[in-house]
């Protein structure tokens, strides 16, 4: 048994409409808004680095499970890094300087490369570490808005990527907000989906580092359409319902549904398949996309709006670039 004592947010104050980006990118606002669905996002400083706004959502993660549960930074066991790869660093551990600048003396700390089901996954892990730690801090960032190309016809479709961090307490004696089950899959077809080369080894076989990273794709812009869809609407149809049935539920008792931000259509294609109200699944378009954080701000707009009481079934379902899709089960209270 393991349960989710706490978690911490942090999202940077520069907010970032349709209308900022409209120019660059060639899209109107309205078609921004009403099809990639968003119509703000947060984006940080150029200075302000991603293992800084992990620190900020952990030590507001950390205050909370020290009131409620008496675990402060000296009882963490571990410290999952399970955000971004676009790190302060490349080729680089942001777990452990994390683990630093909180003051955490003891255990260990690394880092998970799951891309947007990050968090998803580390609620499974964190679950499931037996004998190694009793208290995990998951922790998650993404400054990502800044490797967006906003002119770039073949990744228009990554402009609600945007910046901020998130934490979540798990704790193996915690008796309340029970982690249930989970479920996984990925399709290896598009591992070329999203690239950076900037940050890999292959840039130095192609003439070496040349200005700032962007993100590229690897596969032909409608062949990715085409059949990304599809398999995307199927694997995260098949993870959630997975996860509901191995925790011992069926998928029209979710209470609250929080998917990663998508495509306006495709999110509510989901929570139709699904027969769920669309009210029980929050649509981050205030947000944009943060990463795997698109969990723990789901949560937080949950609790905000009521839609999580004593013993409700709540369910994280994530898709990552890669391509993974990922669904965790909880039970709240």
């Amino acid at each position: 048994m393991a349960g989710l004592v706490s978690y911490g947010l942090y999202l940077p104050s520069r907010i970032v409409t349709p209308d900022d980006v409209a120019s660059t990118s060639g899209i109107p606002p309205e078609v921004i808004v009403e099809k990639q669905g968003w119509r703000s996002k947060r984006v940080s400083e150029k200075g302000e680095m991603p293992t800084e706004m992990a620190v900020k959502a952990s030590l507001k993660a950390l205050e909370e499970s020290s009131r409620k549960a008496g675990i402060g930074p000296g009882d963490i066991d571990a410290v999952l890094y399970v955000g971004s790869e676009f790190k302060d660093y490349g080729v680089w551990m942001a777990a452990t300087k994390i683990q630093h600048d909180l003051g955490i003396n003891r255990g260990f700390a690394f880092d998970i490369t799951a891309m947007c089901v990050g968090m998803v996954l580390g609620l499974a892990l964190a679950k499931r570490m037996d004998g190694m730690a009793n208290n995990v801090l998951l922790v998650a960032a993404s400054k990502e808005s800044y490797l967006v190309r906003e002119g770039d016809k073949d990744t228009t479709w990554l402009l609600d990527f945007a910046d901020g961090a998130s934490a979540v307490i798990v704790s193996k004696g915690y008796p309340r907000n029970k982690i249930l089950e989970s479920s996984f899959m990925s399709d290896g077809r598009f591992y070329g989906a999203v690239v950076v080369k900037d940050l890999g080894a292959v840039r130095l076989a192609e003439g070496g580092y040349q200005g700032r990273p962007y993100f590229e794709s690897l596969m032909d812009k409608k062949e990715l359409k085409e059949e990304l869809g599809p398999k995307s609407r199927e694997a995260f149809n098949r993870v959630i319902r997975e996860a509901v049935e191995l925790s011992g539920y069926s998928v029209k008792e979710i209470d609250l549904l929080v998917i990663n931000h998508m495509k306006r259509s495709f999110h509510y294609k989901l929570v139709e398949d699904l027969g769920i109200s669309p009210e029980r699944a929050p649509y981050l378009e205030d947000y944009g996309h943060t990463q795997s954080s698109d969990m723990v701000i789901g949560l937080d707009i949950g609790l905000r709006k009521g839609l999580v009481e004593e013993g409700s079934l709540i369910v994280f379902a994530s898709g990552g670039t890669g391509f993974l899709w990922g669904a965790t089960a909880l039970r709240w209270g």
